[in-house]
């Protein structure tokens, strides 16, 4: 066996040992599967359920609701009582805002999928807690999880069946694709 041949022998001896390896399983792309990877990352902060918002609104805990989406994204739908607020906002012009407002109330943050909102979140907790926020939450699984569950959105006209997809990759996360739209 001549060099070539021992030298291309050995590559694929240690191709095809190392080939199971090199193989990494990649997670369905599915909202459940998005909302996991957002705990894992974002740990410093809560991760709300839908339904445990629900009955915080239906008990009228003292909430502030926050939106973390472009205006666009807002203006198709947005959860009733949000108020948004810009995904790259700063802290200090967060609190100068919001600041007086959350002294013991509940602060919720959402986005399309909790991504926008838990880093916003994460950001502004220490001086939350210093103004006297009592808790605060990232929505787990943002508007698209409330909308795949087909809960209740408004938008300036009122009550609204559409959703933002954000974009086409993070819009397949919506259930009821039907209901999709990009402009008001």
């Amino acid at each position: 066996m001549n060099t070539r041949m021992k030298i291309c022998f050995w590559l694929l001896l240690a191709l095809f040992l190392l080939a199971p390896q090199l193989v990494v399983a990649r997670e369905p792309f599915t909202l459940e599967t998005v909302q996991s990877q957002v705990r894992r990352e974002y740990t410093h902060v809560g991760h709300l359920s839908t339904g445990t918002l629900v009955d915080m609104v239906h008990h009228k805990e003292d909430l502030l609701l926050f939106d973390v989406r472009e205006p666009d994204e807002y203006a198709i739908s947005h959860i009733a009582g949000a108020r948004r607020v810009d995904p790259g906002i700063r802290l200090s012009t967060f609190l100068k805002q919001f600041g007086d407002k959350v002294r013991g109330k509940t602060v919720v943050f959402y986005c399309s999928v909790g991504v926008r909102s838990s880093r916003l979140a994460e950001s502004v907790l220490t001086g939350l807690k210093v103004q006297g926020a009592k808790l605060i939450f990232n929505l787990d699984g943002g508007v698209f999880a409330w909308h795949n569950e087909a809960r209740r959105l408004v938008n300036a006209k009122g009550e609204t069946d559409y959703v933002h997809p954000f974009d086409s990759h993070w819009g397949k996360l919506v259930k009821r694709q039907a209901l999709v739209k990009s402009t008001p």
